[in-house]
């Protein structure tokens, strides 16, 4: 069972086999991240030979069945991105990642890929991924796509996160003990005036709205309803 995460790669040591189309979009992805970028293979295409020679990548010519040569450079990476055609090589690409605690993500096998990369995308802040994990690249495609136009259509979810954001920020400012936090995040978003504020895209006056209803509880003029936190939980 794989487990969902975002992970700053900011840093990191990325390798890639392969130097063909989808080892140059690991490369390009894991690049943006902030990862360092050493891709192995015997050919490369003119979009990674361009950046290396724009000094974003390392290009390390040889053949992944070299065993020593795979080991040198599994050993350094904390991923290796397999985005060869056969799967020959694979067991023993990952027999030598475990040896160095280094994870692997196999382009060319879903099933047996220890790291999935998923379809991703963001609108105004906020992110998603999406797999199927080896069924249909085009179904993930799709429901994607679907999450896009339900994020950029209903416009009061982005409204939301940003009152919502605003009353993190604030409760943290005010040193505001975390199980009171927790407790007000939904008790504050369920409250009626703060919803009708949303819906009607007044996130100043919802932003003014939090820091009152915040320093009425934290006060005592207002009292928490557990039952309604239970619910909401």
């Amino acid at each position: 069972m794989r487990l969902p995460l975002y992970i700053e790669f900011e840093g990191k040591n990325v390798l890639v086999l392969g130097g063909g189309g989808v080892g140059t979009s690991r490369a390009k992805k894991f690049l943006d991240a902030g990862a360092n970028v050493r891709v192995l293979s015997l050919d490369f295409c003119d979009e990674l030979l361009e950046l290396e020679k724009r000094g974003k990548v390392e290009l390390i010519k040889g053949n992944a069945f070299d065993d020593k040569l795979l080991e040198e450079h599994i050993s350094w990476a904390n991923l290796v991105t397999v985005a060869i055609p056969t799967t020959d090589m694979n067991e023993k690409i990952i027999e030598i990642a475990k040896k160095y605690r280094t994870l692997v993500n196999l382009a060319n096998d879903a099933e047996k890929t220890e790291v999935v990369v998923p379809f991703e995308g963001e609108v105004d802040g906020i992110r998603f991924a999406v797999t199927t994990e080896g069924k249909s690249g085009v179904v993930a495609r799709k429901v994607r796509d679907s999450i896009y136009k339900m994020l950029e259509e209903d416009e009061e979810i982005i409204y939301f996160l940003k009152a919502m954001y605003y009353l993190k920020k604030y409760m943290k400012a005010r040193n505001i003990p975390v199980q009171l936090r927790m407790k007000l995040y939904f008790v504050i978003a369920s409250n009626p005036d703060f919803v009708s504020l949303v819906k009607k895209e007044d996130v100043e006056g919802a932003k003014r709205l939090v820091e009152k209803l915040v320093d009425e509880y934290v006060s005592g003029k207002r009292e928490i309803d557990d039952a309604e936190v239970k619910i909401n939980f």
